[in-house]
């Protein structure tokens, strides 16, 4: 964050660990989500005086990294690369007690992850910005979507990603012989 726009950093820095939070769980990437924030951080320093003029900026600023998903996610739907599950980023550290713990919970996660990834982007972002905890008339700001439309969504969306994990928890696992 610069110094040379104090007002910037006390608006925007408030916000930034959510904001990667949430970023984080609509890219299931780190690195997409820091470009993610970035290019929030980019657009709010452009749109200084909007974001001076707003009460509570955290709901617009999300609009904005929703947007920004939402069209790199079109943007990347367009390209002739696509990505795997493999790209994702599943590591993170943990403070299980013992090794076996921890890699349970890896695999939970990577199991977590690629259902993620078969949802499509709108139910994954409805998803992540429910679990960082936005309530259904922020996520109608942020969205532009009304009440009802987010509702049915959001449960479409539950019910898919548990559809999935489910089929996901009947293949077949590899065990170790002791």
């Amino acid at each position: 964050m610069t110094t040379a726009h104090p007002e910037f950093r006390d608006l925007v820095a408030p916000h930034l660990q959510t904001l990667f939070r949430s970023a984080y769980r609509l890219t299931a990437n780190r690195a997409d989500a820091e470009d993610v924030v970035q290019e929030v951080c980019v657009r709010a320093y452009a749109n200084l005086s909007t974001l001076r003029a707003l009460e509570q900026p955290k709901s617009w600023l999300f609009r904005i990294a929703y947007r920004v998903f939402v069209d790199g996610a079109r943007r990347r739907a367009r390209s002739p690369v696509r990505t795997t599950t493999e790209d994702f980023d599943t590591t993170r550290s943990s403070d299980e007690p013992t090794p076996d713990d921890h890699a349970e919970g890896e695999i939970a996660e990577r199991r977590l992850l690629a259902a993620l990834a078969k949802l499509d982007q709108d139910q994954r972002a409805l998803l992540a910005l429910q679990v960082e905890g936005y309530t259904l008339s922020e996520l109608e700001i942020i969205t532009n979507l009304s009440a009802d439309v987010l509702k049915a969504r959001l449960y479409r969306a539950r019910v898919r990603l548990g559809k999935l994990l489910a089929a996901n928890g009947k293949a077949p696992v590899l065990a170790l012989e002791k």
